[in-house]
């Protein structure tokens, strides 16, 4: 006898013993029978769930304090091998490449799908091939894994690990954000680094910038070295075009900006600067809405109306200078730097003006105003343009990557990954404690 039949005839017995009449309608008794059945499911069933819950929990929180690694989700896995498993068709020269984890979400890191080294010149007959999956070929047969150091886990780390195979470390944030959000570092994990650093075994800058003559790519480099007058090229806008441009300028300075407080304080620069030019704000952290999102607003909007933009960085350090400044070098504005790398080895020179070229905001301030009324002055800005132009880098990047793997056979280790890329790579940031934002002043003196 079931416990659910049990608990009825034992209700049912109760009902005889307090004699209920012979009147009392049967459907009654069956009714009473019904419910104590669904009261007891009911019961069942919560207490399974919780008992799931807790088991789930359990799980989780044994997995976190032994830090075993958590699989991801891998569909093939799962469909007892009919996934996407096909292994390539590549020979055993051709360096196989893995992207370990995603870059915000893109598990090609943003160098696209495909045949993505095609189009590099000068590299090996076998080449590369990198891929995603984890599972294509045996995990230590991979040749270099890429890994994204702010999404990288301990919990989701390779099972094993061969010697000869290169982990490179891949991050194109500055210290500054991995420091605030307090990651582990991987000391004595990684053999390369590729990110925006100039002294990166693989260098991943957020553009580059080529010489129109040749070809050739000439910053961000160590030390730049930047072309003579005599090497110009002709195909580029004529001065009178250029001063056509000029004239429909209209207003002084522009900022496209969502991050309202950033580490390196560029907001409230931006806001003492305010007080002595006109500065139109773009996005979350100003009023204007002028230009859609999605739209090249730098073509609609900021080319012919203004005369500066402001390429202000969220953090001050090294090497540090991303689209901020390769978007007003595009087109016929001059962009307004605030950063901490070296400018001159990152743009052309006379291309862009360095706000710590300044004692103040408002003697920058007189600077710009000054330049908008003297437009022969202000087209200087642009003469850099017949000898080379800007280009995106994540090509280059995934060239450079491939032949690095060709080319370079002596592996070596990081032992302290955290100094390489956090210890003295911000002096500007540390600066902060005792300036409101940076200046020249803030250069001159030594507050350590």
């Amino acid at each position: 006898m079931s416990l659910v039949e049990f608990y009825v005839e034992v209700q049912l017995r109760q009902l005889r013993d307090n004699k209920v009449t012979n009147e009392t309608p049967r459907i009654h008794i069956n009714e009473e029978s019904d419910s104590i059945k669904m009261q007891l499911c009911g019961r069942g069933r919560k207490l399974w769930l919780l008992t799931f819950i807790a088991t789930l929990t359990c799980v989780h929180f044994v997995l976190m304090y032994y830090d075993i690694r958590i699989l991801r989700w891998e569909p093939e896995v799962f469909l007892f091998g009919f996934g996407n498993t096909r292994t390539p068709n590549v020979s055993n020269a051709t360096k196989k490449i893995l992207f370990w984890n995603t870059m915000f979400g893109d598990e090609t890191f943003y160098f696209g799908h495909g045949d993505i080294f095609n189009k590099c010149p000068n590299l090996p007959r076998d080449g590369c091939y990198a891929t995603h999956s984890r599972r294509i070929f045996h995990i230590r047969d991979f040749d270099a894994i890429l890994f994204h150091g702010n999404e990288l886990s301990v919990r989701d780390l390779p099972g094993e690990r061969d010697k000869s195979q290169r982990y490179i470390f891949v991050n194109l944030e500055s210290p500054v954000t991995w420091i605030r959000r307090t990651k582990p570092f991987f000391e004595d994990y990684f053999n390369l680094t590729m990110t925006y650093r100039v002294d990166s075994d693989i260098q991943w800058p957020y553009y580059a910038v080529r010489d129109r003559k040749s070809g050739n790519i000439v910053a961000p480099a160590f030390n730049a070295v930047w072309k003579i007058p005599e090497d110009a090229t002709d195909d580029v806008d004529k001065e009178d075009q250029i001063m056509k441009i000029i004239k429909m300028k209209k207003r002084t300075a522009v900022w496209f900006v969502s991050n309202c407080d950033t580490d390196s304080a560029r907001e409230k620069y931006v806001k003492e600067l305010s007080k002595h030019v006109d500065v139109d704000v773009y996005g979350r952290c100003g009023s204007e809405t002028k230009c859609p999102k999605g739209e090249d607003c730098f073509r609609k909007l900021v080319e012919p109306d203004y005369f500066f933009y402001l390429s202000f960085e969220n953090s001050l350090c090294q090497d540090y200078v991303t689209e901020k400044l390769s978007n007003a070098l595009k087109y016929h504005v001059v962009p307004v730097v605030y950063g901490g790398a070296n400018y001159n080895s990152s743009a052309p020179p006379n291309s862009f003006i360095n706000t710590l070229d300044f004692r103040s905001p408002k003697q920058l301030a007189y600077f710009l105003i000054r330049l908008t009324k003297n437009p022969s002055e202000y087209a200087a800005y642009f003469k850099w343009k017949k000898y080379y132009d800007i280009v995106p880098s994540g090509q280059l990047t995934i060239c450079n990557l491939c032949r690095y793997l060709h080319e370079t056979t002596k592996n070596k280790i990081y032992d302290s990954m955290s100094d390489w890329y956090l210890k003295g790579k911000c002096p500007l940031q540390d600066k902060l404690s005792h300036y409101p934002y940076i200046t020249k002043l803030a250069t001159m003196f030594d507050n350590d």
